[in-house]
C-alpha cells in the first residue's frame, strides 16, 4: 500500500493532536492533584474516621494541599492515617509534640474528620498553627480534634435537635391527658371571659381602664396617699430633730434621759411605790382604823350607817319635793318667796336699820388690826 504524502500529513496531525490533549489532561490532573509538586508524609491517629479512604482530600486552612495515602487500623482499635502534603503548605503546619489543646491561648495545628458537604466524601481538615510554635516534625503524630469538621457539627445538631424533640414531647405528653385538656380549655374559657368583661369596662379592672370618674378618684387618692407619705417622712424628720436637740440640749429631758435628775426620779418613785406597798400591807396585815374599816366590823357598821344616812337623805329630799316641811315649803310654795322678798325689801327702807349697819362698818374700819406674831 502506497503511502501518500496527504497520508502522512494527516497521520503527523492526529499523533500532535493527541500529544497536546494527553499533555494538557496531564498537566490539569497534575495542577488538581499536586502530582508534581514535592511533598512531605504526615501522619495522624484518630478513634473513627467515618468512613475516609485512600485517595480522599487533604485540606490545610480550607485549601487542598495533599491525598490520604494509607489508612490502618493500630492496636486497640486506634485508626492511623497517613497522607502527604505539599512542601508549599508544610510551614503552616505547627506547634509542639505533647502540648495537649487548649493548655495555652496560641492555637497549634490539629487534624479533624470532615466532609466536603453533608452527603460528601470524607476529608481531612488541618488548621494553621500560631506563628508562636515551630514546624510540625513529620515523624510525630498531628493531635486531633475529636468531633470536629462539618459532619460531626451536623451530629451534634442532630443530637441537639434529638433533646430538643425529646424536651417538647415531655411538654407536650400532659396535653394528652383528657383531664388537664378540659382544665385548660376551662382556664382558656375563664381567661376569654375576663378579657372580655375588661374590654367591655365591666368589673373593677374595666372600670379603671374606662371609667374617667374612677380614674380621676384613683389618681386622687394616689395624690393624697403621696401627701401623707410627704407627711410622714415629714414628721419622721422633726422626730429625729426632736431626738437630736433631746440628745444636744441640756433641758429637762436630756436631764431625765442622760442626767442623774432621771436616776433621782426613777428613785423617787420606787421609794414612793415602796412606801406605798408597806402602808397597804400595813393596811391589810395591821389592827388599825382602816384595817377595821376595810376588814373589820367598823367597816361593816361604817356600811350600815352609811347605808341609814343615804336613806334619811332620800327621805328629806323626798318630803321636800312634795312640799312638806320648811324646806319643802321654801322650794314648792311661791308664798313664801314673796313674803320673804317683801320682808327683805322693807329692811332696805328702814332708816333706823341702815343707820345701824352704817355704824357698825366705821366702827370696825376704825379698829386697829391685831398683830399677830409668829413663834
Amino acid at each position: 500500500m502506497r503511502t501518500t504524502a496527504a497520508t502522512r500529513l494527516r497521520v503527523g496531525l492526529f499523533v500532535l493532536v493527541a500529544l497536546v490533549i494527553g499533555a494538557s489532561v496531564a498537566f490539569a490532573i497534575g495542577a488538581q492533584e499536586n502530582v508534581f509538586s514535592p511533598k512531605t508524609t504526615y501522619h495522624a491517629i484518630f478513634d473513627d474516621v467515618g468512613g475516609l479512604q485512600k485517595g480522599n482530600t487533604v485540606r490545610v486552612a480550607g485549601v487542598s494541599v495533599g491525598s490520604v495515602t494509607e489508612v490502618i487500623i493500630g492496636e486497640g482499635g486506634s485508626i492511623e492515617v497517613y497522607f502527604r502534603v505539599i512542601d508549599d503548605a508544610t510551614h503552616l503546619i505547627r506547634g509542639e509534640p505533647g502540648l495537649a489543646l487548649g493548655e495555652t491561648d496560641a492555637k497549634p495545628s490539629f487534624a479533624a474528620i470532615g466532609s466536603k458537604g453533608l452527603l460528601g466524601d470524607r476529608i481531612i481538615e488541618i488548621t494553621v498553627g500560631a506563628d508562636e510554635y515551630p514546624e510540625w516534625d513529620p515523624n510525630e503524630p498531628i493531635p486531633v480534634s475529636v468531633g470536629g469538621g462539618i459532619m460531626a457539627m451536623a451530629e451534634r445538631t442532630l443530637v441537639e435537635a434529638e433533646g430538643t424533640a425529646h424536651n417538647l414531647r415531655l411538654a407536650t405528653d400532659p396535653f394528652a391527658d383528657q383531664e388537664f385538656s378540659e382544665d385548660l380549655k376551662e382556664t382558656a374559657r375563664n381567661l376569654a371571659k375576663a378579657s372580655g368583661m375588661i374590654a367591655n369596662g365591666d368589673g373593677t379592672i374595666g372600670r379603671l381602664m374606662y371609667d374617667a370618674e374612677l380614674g380621676r378618684d384613683v389618681k386622687g387618692a394616689v395624690k393624697e396617699l403621696r401627701a401623707a407619705g410627704k407627711q410622714v417622712a415629714a414628721l419622721g424628720k422633726n422626730l429625729n430633730k426632736i431626738a437630736e436637740d433631746v440628745q444636744s440640749n441640756e433641758g429637762t429631758v436630756n436631764a431625765l434621759l442622760y442626767g442623774t435628775d432621771g436616776a433621782d426620779a426613777i428613785r423617787n418613785i420606787r421609794d414612793t411605790f415602796g412606801q406605798l406597798n408597806t402602808i397597804l400591807t400595813d393596811v391589810r396585815e395591821g389592827d388599825g382604823a382602816v384595817n377595821q374599816l376595810i376588814y373589820g366590823e367598823l367597816g361593816d357598821s361604817f356600811m350600815t350607817n352609811l347605808q341609814n344616812a343615804s336613806d334619811d337623805i332620800a327621805f328629806l329630799t323626798k318630803e321636800a319635793r312634795e312640799g312638806k316641811g320648811t324646806i319643802g315649803a321654801l322650794l314648792t310654795d311661791p308664798s313664801v318667796y314673796e313674803d320673804i322678798k317683801r320682808l327683805i325689801g322693807d329692811l332696805e327702807r328702814n332708816d333706823i336699820l341702815r343707820a345701824l349697819v352704817r355704824y357698825s362698818i366705821r366702827r370696825d374700819d376704825a379698829r386697829e388690826p391685831v398683830e399677830v406674831i409668829e413663834q
